[in-house]
């Protein structure tokens, strides 16, 4: 009976969705009156004089594009109780994710609104496109495992504040605790380590269909459960499981473990993309890993050609201009009160009808092996601080990341070259380990009680390589700029190639 009424619903909301690749254009400018004029008389709507803007056009030219640390103040006030800010009323949500080169965290307004219309949305279309791929699914016939969440805090005006699973476990439709696992109350642990060691003797022995997670969490416990069961697959366990909901981190370098863990061949694995600021896709194909746009969760859409990007004020397109085959930074304005917000992930559309992405990367080097998401200004910060304790000077240095194994978890390596060497390279890594950790609240927690991070592996480059490289390579133009940090491993296999 529950999932005959399930299908119903989900079937109706199917052909919402269908309608994308038709009604595109007035759903997108139908996002942009209703931001307008739920926030005219915030006061951010009235300093940019929403009430006059009536067209796509006058928006994205009378205000600027927007990054974290200028709206930091406005925030701050927010945190503090302060109402109609950046959205209308008060906001008592606030998403804990990676820090700027400024701050070890960023604290993103998620409004009653858009938990509603954007994140438990997408939770329900995730469902509703996978029983439409998948007819004879049996999703509501056993339980759900969610790994993520992690308590919440409250300040001292009420605001609760953690990461955005934790705040969509604690706030969601309790119904939904009915058909998921582990229990609440472990949900809430924020060690990850002791999280799996209170879930794993009740989820050994639930019926369990689906699994939604970051990959690299699921490496750890995958791990764990076959130790804890001494089984042989994952599919020994739970020989139910149908499908896996991933996002977070590119998927590609962990596929080849889950086909390991989950080996058969009607395991469906369906990609999502979510995050603080929005959720903004999903996959509705299981032969095309690209995912389809949303278009109607309350969010606005603008593009940003990547040649542009390093432009101080780049021209964006809307949705109904961008090209296929192109890649773009992503911009969006949404009903949290976040304004031409630029994500800072670079997308390339693979199809326009209906309009459907793939993520390609970030505007700023990174590193993302399970969520730390690592930027170069956190780097550039610990290795100033490493090399002040140790009284030692790095002339250059790089750094890519390097996937956890069955017997060694994941970690970063770093090639540095000193001009002054520290006496113990031993303590400059921790010294540089915890500088990244006060850097980056993220780090941080894939780090702690090497979790999901161990410490970082450097290898001392001799004097002059990466300028060798250079030169070998021909990039002896002053513009040329080192790699700092590369999820792939091409330009360090090059270097440790050179350090002879």
């Amino acid at each position: 009976m529950l999932t005959a009424i399930a299908r119903k619903f989900l079937s109706k909301r199917i052909r919402q969705i269908e309608r994308f690749s038709v009604d595109f254009e007035q759903i997108q400018r139908n996002q942009l009156s209703y931001l307008l004029l739920s926030a005219g008389k915030t006061e951010f709507g009235k300093k940019y004089k929403f009430n006059e803007i009536k067209t796509p056009d006058v928006f994205s030219s009378r205000i600027p594009i927007i990054e974290y640390d200028s709206i930091v103040p406005q925030i701050d006030r927010m945190l503090q109780g302060e109402e109609d800010i950046l959205w209308k009323g008060k906001i008592k949500h606030f998403a804990q994710s990676s820090g700027t080169t400024s701050a070890k965290s960023k604290y993103l307004p998620v409004s009653k609104q858009s938990m509603k219309s954007m994140h438990y949305r997408g939770v329900y279309d995730a469902m509703a496109l996978y029983f439409h791929l998948n007819p004879n699914s049996k999703f509501l016939s056993g339980k759900s495992l969610v790994v993520g969440a992690g308590k919440t805090s409250i300040n001292e005006k009420g605001a609760h504040v953690g990461l955005l699973s934790g705040l969509l476990t604690e706030f969601g439709n309790p119904i939904l605790g009915l058909f998921r696992e582990p229990t609440y109350e472990t949900c809430m642990i924020p060690d990850f380590s002791e999280k799996i060691e209170l879930m794993l003797p009740r989820i050994v022995k639930k019926n369990m269909v689906s699994v939604s997670g970051i990959p690299s969490w699921y490496q750890i416990l995958f791990y764990r459960l076959l130790d804890y069961t001494k089984k042989d697959s994952i599919l020994d366990i739970w020989p139910n499981l149908e499908v896996y909901f991933h996002g977070g981190v590119g998927f590609e370098p962990y596929r080849d473990f889950f086909k390991t863990m989950l080996p058969s061949n009607s395991m469906n694995y369906l990609e999502i993309y979510n995050a603080s600021e929005g959720f903004f896709g999903l996959q509705n194909d299981f032969s095309d890993p690209s995912l389809l746009l949303m278009l109607d969760y309350g969010i606005y859409y603008e593009f940003i050609p990547i040649e542009d990007i390093e432009r101080e004020q780049p021209k964006t397109v809307p949705l109904w201009e961008v090209e296929k085959g192109k890649a773009y930074a992503l911009v969006v304005s949404n009903n949290s009160g976040l304004w031409r917000y630029n994500l800072g992930d670079v997308v390339q559309f693979t199809s326009t009808r209906p309009y459907k992405i793939r993520i390609v990367g970030r505007t700023q080097h990174f590193l993302n092996l399970c969520g730390e998401e690592l930027m170069v200004g956190n780097a550039d910060n610990a290795i100033a601080i490493a090399c002040e304790k140790t009284n030692s000077k790095v002339v250059h240095y790089t750094a890519t990341a390097i996937f956890a194994t069955a017997h060694k978890n994941a970690h970063h390596k770093w090639m540095i070259e000193f001009d002054n060497a520290p006496q113990s390279l031993e303590e400059f890594i921790r010294i540089f380990d915890s500088a990244l950790c006060s850097s980056n609240s993220d780090y941080e927690s894939k780090r702690t009680k090497n979790i999901a991070l161990d410490l970082p592996e450097v290898i001392v480059a001799r004097k002059s390589l990466f300028s060798d490289w250079m030169k070998q390579t021909g990039r002896t133009s002053a513009q040329q700029k080192i790699p700092r940090l590369q999820q792939k491993n091409d330009f360090m296999n090059e270097l440790i190639a050179l350090n002879h």
